[in-house]
């Protein structure tokens, strides 16, 4: 009980001391379905210096995570956030004796917002018709449509939504050229031809051959629907969803067969209790949302100036059902945004400077992440005298 106290003391006195403001040990998430571009971690191929003691990458970073990863292979606690205020607090700990001084009344709207690193080695894919073209591979093709029960997907089923952050910047400094990412299915392509492709797990590409693909560029963003199939490109992505893991593979990784436990992964990451392809497909799968020949003009959408002065910048980076934007400061400026009711998260994506008068930093594991608490002070300033400092936000769920 004392110590229950003490933790509760600990996170009130940090939110009084910082104005409201928390930062965060950056929760990194490893996988066994992807690579990435060392951006995050080194992570651009399955070899033993840089996977886990399951065989997974680190690939992903989990921000103000209130959600555990839902790996075949579980990691206590992974995916959850650690707060640093005194000590090192467990945010599910934190919420339990301090959930409204943390989120106030939007708990149940907290997204989960992550940082992809996609990418690794060209490969050479295998269609029905022969190879295609090398490439960098995407994550592979899957669906959000809800938890699986007794054979049928149930609950609501986890819509995300993509930005595409600049990388020409500090510190990735990487120039990105012509990068494809699948979502949707070709208008022209007939259910039989998926279901047969969902056959071909881990032996054929065939099912990214199926796929709508769509250019990629900095500053412009997806809305991705439960439901719709999708293989994201190989360009480090800001996302924000739905406060859960759920997923069922489509396909395996693109020019990758599985040679060794295939059945035992089909069940695992693909079927995942629904049975079979038909079953699978019937669950997951929206149609007439997936081949629609509108979807690029209906769900992507190029960032919006919504603020515009002497400090900098503020761009909206997320529609519909989420909620985010960009603070892109000049060097030497500062901008102190509004009191809010709602909390907010924020990563320093670029750049270095302050907030609320400490340390803040694109680079590390324990100063670039931060919580605003309701109704916390948002003060953040550029110390660079020539390069802009670039910080995300998001909010609860609309």
């Amino acid at each position: 009980m004392a110590a229950y106290s003490d933790e509760l003391t600990d996170i009130k006195s940090t939110i009084d001391k910082q104005e409201g403001v928390i930062f965060a040990k950056s929760a990194v998430v490893h996988r066994q379905m992807y690579s990435g571009q060392d951006v995050l971690a080194p992570n651009s191929c399955f070899t033993p210096d840089k996977t886990d003691e399951r065989g997974y990458l680190p690939v992903e970073w989990w921000i103000i995570s209130l959600v555990r990863a839902e790996n075949a292979v579980l990691k206590e606690n992974e995916g959850l956030t650690i707060l640093l205020c005194q000590k090192e607090i467990l945010i599910t700990d934190a919420v339990k004796m301090a959930e409204k001084s943390l989120f106030g009344d939007y708990l149940a709207k907290w997204p989960l917002t992550k940082v992809l690193d996609i990418g690794g080695d060209k490969v050479v894919p295998e269609y029905d018709t022969g190879p295609g073209e090398p490439e960098i591979p995407p994550i592979p093709c899957h669906v959000h449509a809800g938890c699986v029960e007794d054979g049928k997907c149930k609950g609501q089923g986890k819509d995300e939504a993509y930005f595409f952050p600049p990388l020409d910047v500090e510190p990735y400094h990487k120039v990105m050229y012509a990068v494809k990412t699948r979502i949707g299915i070709k208008p022209e392509v007939e259910k039989g031809s998926v279901i047969a492709s969902l056959g071909q797990y881990g032996k054929s590409d065939v099912m990214y051959s199926l796929l709508q693909v769509h250019d990629v560029y900095p500053w412009s963003s997806w809305m991705v629907p439960a439901k719709m199939v999708h293989a994201p490109g190989p360009w480090v992505t800001f996302e924000i969803q739905r406060p859960q893991d759920d997923f069922n593979l489509l396909a395996w990784r693109l020019g990758s067969k599985l040679y060794q436990d295939l059945e035992t992964n089909k069940q695992d990451l693909q079927l995942r209790g629904l049975g079979n392809e038909e079953n699978l497909f019937e669950q997951t799968i929206d149609w007439g949302m997936n081949t629609d020949p509108t979807l690029r003009e209906k769900f992507s959408r190029e960032c919006k100036v919504l603020e515009e002065s002497t400090w900098g910048r503020k761009v909206q980076i997320f529609y519909q059902l989420f909620n985010g934007e960009a603070l892109v400061i000049s060097p030497g400026q500062s901008v102190k945004l509004q009191n809010c009711e709602k909390p907010r998260a924020g990563i320093c994506w670029s750049g270095y400077g302050k907030v609320n008068k400490m340390d803040l930093l694109s680079i590390g594991v324990t100063q670039r992440e931060f919580l605003v608490t309701p109704y916390g002070n948002l003060h953040i300033e550029n110390s660079s005298p020539d390069r802009e400092l670039i910080v995300f936000l998001v909010y609860p769920i609309c």
